[in-house]
């Protein structure tokens, strides 16, 4: 499989706000500006192709979208040439003071014909949906700092499902609210189509919301506030154009609780919140003081019962703090289960993914995070947005072998630039409704390395039958069972292919200023065992040494090298000390280094350890004795 592409591009203005087009998920729409104040930086709209994944992309189509401020939130309907976009723009001043802020714009997205031509945006409508407020601060502050869509639940060629809205105001002092409306014209109405204000407590504001499709027009909206999560059940007639039934109270799911007495001050704050499932919903959190971000898994029970966390990630100490985070939904399979990809943006300019399964509708249960890739330096400055592009089931083919399937990731900053990574996933099974999934090289290669040596068993068990069999027969089957053997004698195991495949990862990214390699120590043992081993025929074997590196400019982040021979690297780092040597101040750091890294886990034990060198001086960390990997 080949490693996640990455595209480039540039605006003339800073971005806030960014959405993938839902019919044509290859299309991705930002926004941003300089505001009412700042001369010189206009507030533009940007449309960029990004099909042919090529290294650096231009815009192909762009608008002058206010003189007033800028844009701060995207969401599109699909159309058959192009999209609705629903964007978050201030009036001017003037309008507001005077109690008078549409703000929310409809725009035409028209895409281009031909693969080198230009599309076109123009402005279709402007609507206000917040109630005006009363005060001057909060007629002059406020905004419209969310806007977000009901998910597009559709196959690539079919038509889209009806769909609500959610938009939420900000810097309104004791005036913020969040009004869902239904979203099926490019002006929805006030008061016709808005199905429900939710007034926020004095003070609050909605940080992030996300939208739950049930079908029948059963949806479930969740918002997060500073520390706490609710949840607003909505039924919409959308022919009628009228709720079905007695609007329902928003329903308390879960409070951050407050730090123990004696503890640390301060509380944490929710950042992001994204439908996992019907029972299970993603927080993105951030530790008091810059200390530090988590993703947590909220299980939700009956109505009435709160919720509870029953699995968090915890990110690498350098995170100090998150900006942003998307989840994106890939398929089911016939169960009902699917793979979640979850991309966290952190002010330190890097980008994490991860990836967690939702085991189907009978089990109603997750497994535990795994992290899939890390990227750094993914800007010069501050990341604003990150967005998973739509994931649709895709149609049956007739390929004899699985067919790739895309999906995009977008990010976006302070410094007017934009990076695009794609993946491919493919399907985890032959059946038709199989679920498709992303794979690593890591995980492909064991996948791979799995079925090869299943292949090698079952050949030297037929081997071992004929010989028992036929005895010593005449050469020909003599011939037969010695091609059988060499068959299962030289079939590649898992440990080699894996490495072929991260040796080739490698090579491909040699030149990425983004993309880090994690290792496993386990992994790392076993591939240098295998390459000793499969040396031992030579009348001079090589010795391996592994070394494990502690790079002080990225923060504690571990790196890996192997060297030809070990008597070097001992002479030039003469003070490493086995594992056996450190006192238990020193075995417990380098535990809890190896943990932020992802190398080794308290489960597998200090037993593997055991084999290892660590110096604290320089740049080097550890080595592997040649005693261990021969």
């Amino acid at each position: 499989m080949s490693q996640p592409t990455v595209s480039k591009a540039k605006t003339t203005y800073p971005l806030y706000s960014a959405t993938w087009a839902t019919s044509k998920p290859s299309c991705l729409i930002v926004g941003g500006g300089g505001g009412a104040g700042r001369h010189g930086v206009k507030n533009k709209i940007s449309v960029f192709d990004f099909t042919d994944r090529s290294p650096t992309v231009e815009p192909c189509a762009e608008i002058d979208a206010s003189e007033h401020d800028s844009v701060t939130c995207l969401a599109n309907l699909g159309t058959k040439d192009g999209c609705v976009l629903f964007a978050g723009i201030n009036d001017s001043e003037e309008e507001r003071l005077a109690g008078k802020n549409e703000s929310l714009k409809g725009f035409e997205v028209r895409f281009p014909r031909k693969a080198e031509g230009q599309g076109e945006i123009s402005l279709l409508s402007k609507t206000a949906l917040f109630t005006p407020p009363t005060g001057t601060g909060a007629k002059k502050e406020g905004y419209q700092r969310l806007v977000r869509l009901s998910p597009a639940q559709r196959t690539a060629s079919g038509t889209p499902n009806k769909r609500i809205g959610a938009v939420a105001s900000s810097l309104a002092g004791d005036e913020n609210e969040i009004v869902v409306f239904s979203a099926t014209s490019n002006k929805p109405e006030n008061p016709k189509d808005v199905i429900q204000r939710i007034a926020l407590h004095k003070g609050q504001e909605a940080h992030d919301l996300d939208i739950l499709d049930q079908g029948d027009g059963k949806f479930q909206v969740t918002y997060c506030l500073d520390n706490d999560v609710y949840i607003q059940k909505v039924r919409w007639d959308f022919t009628k154009r009228q709720s079905v039934g007695k609007a329902e109270d928003r329903t308390h799911a879960y409070t951050i609780p407050l730090p123990d007495v004696g503890g640390k001050k301060g509380r944490s704050k929710i950042r992001c919140i994204r439908w996992l499932s019907p029972s299970h919903i993603l927080l993105l959190v951030n530790k008091p003081n810059r200390t530090g971000a988590e993703v947590l898994v909220l299980r939700l029970y009956e109505q009435g019962k709160p919720g509870s966390i029953i699995l968090r990630k915890k990110f690498p100490k350098r995170v100090q703090a998150a900006a942003d985070m998307d989840v994106a939904l890939l398929n089911a399979d016939e169960d009902g289960a699917y793979q979640a990809v979850v991309a966290v943006a952190a002010i330190d300019i890097s980008l994490s993914v991860l990836t967690i399964n939702y085991r189907g509708r009978n089990l109603n249960t997750t497994s535990h995070f795994s992290s899939f890739a890390t990227y750094y330096n993914v800007h010069e400055l501050q990341m604003t947005k990150v967005v998973f592009s739509p994931f649709f089931k895709p149609e049956s083919s007739q390929a004899k072998k699985p067919v790739p399937h895309y999906l995009r990731l977008g990010t976006t900053s302070l410094g007017n630039s934009i990076s695009v990574e794609t993946f491919e996933a493919y399907p985890s099974s032959s059946k038709p409704d199989s679920a498709y999934v992303l794979q690593s090289a890591r995980s492909k290669a064991i996948a791979d390395g799995a079925k090869y040596l299943v292949i090698a068993m079952v050949v030297a068990a037929i081997a071992l039958m004929l010989q028992g069999l036929l005895g010593n027969g005449d050469s020909m089957t003599r011939n037969l069972i010695y091609s059988m053997r060499d068959i299962s004698e030289n079939a590649v195991a898992p440990a080699a292919i894996l490495s072929d495949v991260k040796r080739a990862a490698d090579l491909k990214n040699a030149d990425s200023p983004v993309v880090k390699v994690q290792h496993r120590i386990r992994d790392l043992l076993h591939l240098h065992i295998h390459s000793v081993t499969a040396s031992q025929s030579s009348s001079n074997p090589p010795t391996k040494a592994l070394v494990i590196h502690h790079d002080p400019e990225t923060d504690g982040t571990l790196s890996t090298e192997v060297h030809e021979g070990e008597h070097g690297v001992v002479e030039k780092h003469a003070e490493a000390k086995r594992w056996d040597e450190l006192d238990a101040h020193a075995q417990q750091r380098w535990k809890q280094k190896l943990a932020d890294a992802g190398m080794w886990t308290i489960e597998e034990g200090e037993t593997i350890l055991k084999g290892i060198f660590f110096s604290e001086a320089g740049a080097l960390v550890g080595r592997v004795a040649a005693g261990v990997i021969g």
